[in-house]
């Protein structure tokens, strides 16, 4: 089994001498488990893991914070012995079977500040959106986990060697990469898209050399139990109409989802707008989708001057979504990667990486940009942010395809910098931007999918 970021930072948050209780949010199979379990080997220390779907006869205890009861019941269910100055981890797992233990973390912190406590819940969001309890703010440390990133993929391989190359990258001689690393790093980027960055799939694709048909079959059944999920969801729709919605959703992945298009999704589902936009919460905060929201872009933070009804989502993963999809293998390996479903698949690809690009104790969110319906002009995809300065990105096909709405952009927000995402080799021009017999000097950033996720360090 292969070690992801996740096992270093719950590592260095065990050693810090004031450390708050850790809440790792994250979908179901993303190894919020696994990467605590392993965290607490390294680190030679005893887990207390507690299962509380398992044990929802401790709610009252919870309820109550009657903490003392609650370490002796750990005690008595784990059969090690448990005290406030232990240096143990207590592991509570499917939080989301008593909502209290959430609230219950604030007392931990504050009664008892020596103890090592990590609390997750795949459907944590929805239950504590539904009930009314005290947050612990200000007493936990949050942690996002999400599918590997791609050089999370490349160490879980072991491609060290194409690892040390891309570190030793820079804006300045990036251009000199030879044809050969470059064929050699995009092959690497189609493996990673067709077996996706969820832990098991690659360790699947790692045990049986990438076969596909292995991947895809465990990428299948865990769509499957993403579905089965939603007889735990709240609210009144029933399993059948969720699925309905879940499945229209697939489809928009990447477009730009207007009312025409959800009153389509509510249509053939037998439900409506309401049902719609209910069910699109829900699915977002099992972090199965990520809401991709408009911009815009005046100024930092870009989730200041948002428009809620101008929006696209984005799924999970880009291996479940081809899998989802339907989409043929073929496709993936026959064509460049802005060009596989439309450009579907690089969309989710490039977005992927940027939403997991920022520290895991920060909410991922994305933004993009479109310009004036009068302009008739397609959109800037995503919206990435350095410091203070906002930098729009467009996955294009090819590196001399046309880049009108970045020219666009630069003209009216001043930009100095902006980045292209193809299967061409990574370039820095000095262009000058056109648009309305206006121009602008800027930068143009060409960026190969396999340095999307180092965007930032490169940029910094």
């Amino acid at each position: 089994m292969f070690i992801r970021e996740a096992v270093s930072d719950i590592t260095h948050w065990y050693k810090q001498t004031q450390r708050k209780p850790l809440v790792i949010r994250g979908a179901r199979q993303v190894g919020k488990t696994t990467s605590v379990r392993m965290a607490a080997e390294q680190l030679n220390v005893p887990m207390i893991e507690i299962n509380l779907e398992r044990h929802t006869d401790l709610a009252p205890l919870f309820d109550g914070f009657r903490l003392d009861d609650l370490l002796f019941n750990f005690s008595l269910l784990s059969g090690q012995a448990l005290s406030k100055d232990s240096p143990a981890i207590l592991f509570l797992d499917e939080a989301q079977a008593i909502p209290s233990a959430y609230a219950c973390l604030r007392y931990f912190y504050e009664d008892m500040p020596n103890m090592a406590v990590i609390l997750t819940g795949s459907l944590l969001d929805q239950v504590l959106n539904n009930y009314k309890l005290p947050s612990p703010v200000g007493r936990i440390e949050p942690y996002f986990m999400g599918p590997l990133k791609f050089d999370e993929f490349l160490v879980a391989i072991g491609a060290e060697t194409e690892l040390r190359a891309l570190d030793m990258l820079t804006l300045d001689n990036m251009h000199l990469i030879p044809d050969s690393l470059h064929e050699q790093l995009l092959g690497l980027v189609r493996r990673y898209t067709l077996s996706g960055g969820m832990p098991h799939c690659v360790q699947i694709g790692i045990n049986s050399h990438f076969n596909h048909a292995d991947i895809l079959r465990y990428q299948t059944a865990l769509l499957q139990t993403y579905k089965d999920d939603f007889a735990k969801y709240r609210g009144s729709q029933s399993a059948l109409m969720l699925n309905a919605f879940f499945n229209g959703a697939l489809g928009q992945v990447g477009q730009q989802f207007s009312h025409k298009q959800a009153n389509e999704i509510a249509r053939n589902s037998s439900g409506n707008n309401r049902e719609l936009n209910a069910a699109l919460e829900q699915f977002q905060e099992a972090r199965l989708f990520y809401r991709v929201l408009h911009s815009n872009a005046q100024t930092v933070p870009l989730g200041s001057e948002t428009k809620v009804r101008i929006s696209k989502f984005l799924f999970i993963d880009v291996g479940l979504l081809l899998s989802a999809q339907g989409i043929p293998a073929q496709e993936v390996m026959s064509n460049t990667l802005e060009l596989a479903n439309r450009g579907s698949l690089a969309e989710q690809f490039v977005g992927q990486q940027l939403l997991y690009s920022k520290p895991e104790y920060v909410n991922p969110e994305l933004y993009y940009w479109h310009p004036p319906r009068s302009e008739a002009q397609a959109e800037v995809d995503f919206l990435y942010v350095a410091g203070n300065t906002i930098i729009p990105v467009e996955v294009k096909a090819g590196s001399t395809g046309t880049i009108k709405s970045l020219q666009s952009y630069v003209i009216k927000k001043q930009a100095d910098v902006a980045v292209r995402v193809s299967s061409g080799k990574p370039s820095v021009n000095e262009l000058v931007a056109k648009s309305n017999n206006k121009t602008r000097d800027f930068k143009l950033v060409n960026l190969p999918f396999y340095l999307v996720n180092r965007l930032g360090a490169l940029i910094a």
